[in-house]
């Protein structure tokens, strides 16, 4: 890794988190990422900046700017999402670790909040900073977050102990750009760790993503979704297969859905019995997030709480699986 451009002095007040955040050719967002963090962050914090060799002053930028909470580290080049991330990871000594996006911004203390929240419940593995979109085809949502295909509500920017980031392996360089995040959530999940969600937005996104579907960008940003799911399928797919109990509840819920048809919108901001219509449908199409999570979290500064219990654990963390062998194409893809 390319040695940083601001030593690692100490300060005054050691820094109790450590926020990574990648960059490449966005200028004007990783300014506004930066500034939100320092804007936002009363934690003793300390922020990383990799650049994979921007071309468009971001890292003339990142030298002038260099400070003590302000460390960029150039790699020159691109490495990949998850190296660029951990190559950062291991060096980090602060108890906490955050990693965000360049196209995020930190708002209303959110950082704060989930440092608070780990401290004060030591059983919480990861606090996930919930994001609403502020562009791209998702800003009706009143925030984001996918379920994958093991029922695990993702965490797509978050916070953990760095100690816990450690023990299962940082990000997994097996996936791709769009893969690491759930991979990450899911390995916290079932290490024995809650995973939880900031009841209020803590990030706001500004996605960058192609407008017109028609383009070779577009396509490749499906394929990359589409590789990572199946990456992600044959790591965890087996796990709760037989869970007859979420079965059950998913397929009531969809019924439900269904049955109201227009009249059910997710991405309302009208609340029912004191929750939006997305926090209904988390509660119940995740997997690992108790139907009576509304009363057991009211009050807390979080909700969406996942655990999963001793019994439903694997013995070991899956390995990664061979992509060699996942992303093969088949028989019936090969043309004649």
């Amino acid at each position: 890794m390319p040695e940083p451009l601001a030593p690692h002095a100490p300060e005054l007040r050691p820094a109790r988190l450590a926020v990574v955040v990648g960059t490449y050719n966005r200028l004007d967002q990783i300014k506004r990422c930066i500034d939100s963090i320092r804007r936002e962050t009363k934690t003793p914090t300390i922020v990383y900046v990799t650049d994979a060799g921007s071309t468009d002053g971001t890292e003339e930028y990142l030298r002038a700017a260099a400070a003590r909470d302000l460390v960029p580290i150039l790699a020159g080049r691109k490495l990949g999402q998850a190296k660029a991330y951990n190559d950062v990871f291991k060096t980090i000594t602060a108890p906490y670790t955050a990693w965000l996006s360049d196209d995020n911004e930190v708002v209303d203390g959110g950082l704060d909040r989930a440092v608070e929240i780990l401290e004060r419940e030591p059983r919480i593995g990861m606090v996930g900073l919930k994001v609403r979109d502020k562009e791209g085809p998702f800003v009706k949502a009143p925030y984001i977050g996918g379920i994958s295909r093991a029922g695990v509500l993702n965490v797509n920017q978050g916070v953990l102990p760095t100690n816990l980031l450690r023990d299962v392996g940082y990000f997994s360089e097996t996936f791709g750009f769009y893969g690491i995040d759930p991979d990450l959530t899911a390995k916290v999940l079932f290490s024995g760790r809650d995973v939880v969600y900031t009841r209020e937005v803590a990030i706001h996104h500004y996605r960058n993503w192609p407008a017109d579907k028609s383009t070779p960008e577009w396509a490749a940003l499906q394929q990359h979704h589409e590789k990572s799911e199946r990456l992600y399928l044959a790591k965890y797919g087996a796990l709760g297969r037989f869970d007859a109990f979420y079965w059950l509840r998913r397929g009531a819920w969809k019924l439900f859905r269904e049955a109201q048809g227009r009249r059910f919108k997710i991405n309302s901001h009208e609340r029912f019995a004191g929750l939006l219509p997305r926090d209904w449908h988390n509660t119940i199409a995740a997997r690992h997030i108790s139907l009576l999570d509304p009363w057991l979290t009211r009050g807390k500064p979080y909700h969406l709480r996942q655990s999963v219990s001793p019994l439903a654990r694997p013995l070991r963390l899956p390995p990664d699986p061979d992509p060699a062998q996942v992303l093969a194409p088949t028989r019936d893809a090969v043309a004649p």
